[in-house]
């Protein structure tokens, strides 16, 4: 494919000067022809995106748009319709990109079976050396683990964390964008992922763009532990076989909030996103975990 323009979204919600900061190494160290920074601003109350807004018009590049609570996956969506890029980059408010990042991260574009894109993650305040490139579903309780780095060109993983997802936009369209049915925050990085390998896409990690990522001990914002259950209940209910969404659930089942999820399930559209889901692909998830040896 030839270059185009890329999009950098950024979804935020009290990030405070962490997306100050991210924005302005965005502008600082990127060397591309053809870019804008999408902002969304997913109903922040510590004027974090105003002041971004403020400080960025006329002729710069970046972009800031208003939502109202989105939650992650909704506000990456929505970022990625105001995008006029050909590539999208997802990128977390709470990142340094070092100059030369973003060449090298979208160079793996250029072969059509890549779907999707990431870097290698390096800790932001504890930078010892040790990156993280893609992830692996650790158990039945559907956590995730870093790889450590097994190439120095681009190759597949199971997963890539949603710290910075790259994919061109009609493929991010075809595949069919985040998953709005989960709730605020966890595991839609995840499950587009595995929707990506599922629907025919390699999905690749490339070790020369690394990205430095704080990793946070706890959310600027709340987040409910039922919430993340929820969505890692729905990602199984998805696309796991009827075994292995069972073995999901004996590992849950447990919690005081299961049955309480469980009914919120049934409720929503997870049925109905399964059956089409289903209908599209072109692997299964017993291809997927015999693929990558995931162990359960």
């Amino acid at each position: 494919m030839k270059s185009g323009k890329v999009s950098v979204v950024i979804p935020a919600h009290n990030e405070g000067e962490n997306l100050i900061d991210t924005v302005n190494y965005i502008l600082k160290n990127t060397d591309y022809p053809a870019y804008e920074v999408v902002v969304v601003d997913d109903n922040s109350t510590d004027g974090s995106g105003d002041r971004v807004a403020a400080g960025h018009n006329g002729d710069s590049p970046v972009i800031v748009i208003k939502a109202d609570g989105l939650g992650v996956a909704g506000a990456r969506n929505l970022g990625a319709q105001a995008a006029g890029g050909d590539i999208l980059v997802f990128i977390d408010g709470h990142t340094y990109t070092p100059p030369g990042w973003l060449p090298s991260l979208i160079a793996p574009l250029t072969d059509s079976r890549v779907g999707m894109v990431g870097p290698a993650f390096a800790d932001l305040t504890n930078n010892n050396g040790t990156k993280g490139l893609g992830a692996i579903l650790r158990d039945a309780s559907l956590e995730m683990d870093w790889l450590p780095q097994k190439a120095d060109e681009f190759y597949p993983v199971p997963l890539l964390p949603g710290g910075c997802q790259v994919m061109r936009k009609a493929d991010f369209i075809k595949i069919g964008c985040y998953d709005t049915g989960m709730t605020r925050w966890g595991s839609e990085d995840l499950e587009i992922s595995l929707r990506a390998w599922l629907m025919g896409y390699r999905v690749v990690v490339q070790p020369q763009s690394v990205i430095y990522h704080l990793f946070r001990q706890s959310h600027p914002y709340h987040v409910e532990s039922s919430q993340v259950i929820y969505n890692r209940l729905r990602m199984a209910l998805l696309h796991f076989s009827e075994e292995r969404t069972a073995r999901v659930f004996d590992y849950y089942k447990g919690i005081p909030e299961f049955g309480q999820v469980m009914l919120r399930l049934m409720e929503s559209d997870t049925m109905e996103q399964r059956k089409q889901f289903r209908e599209i692909r072109s692997r299964d998830d017993c291809w997927y975990f015999e693929q990558f040896g995931c162990p359960f």
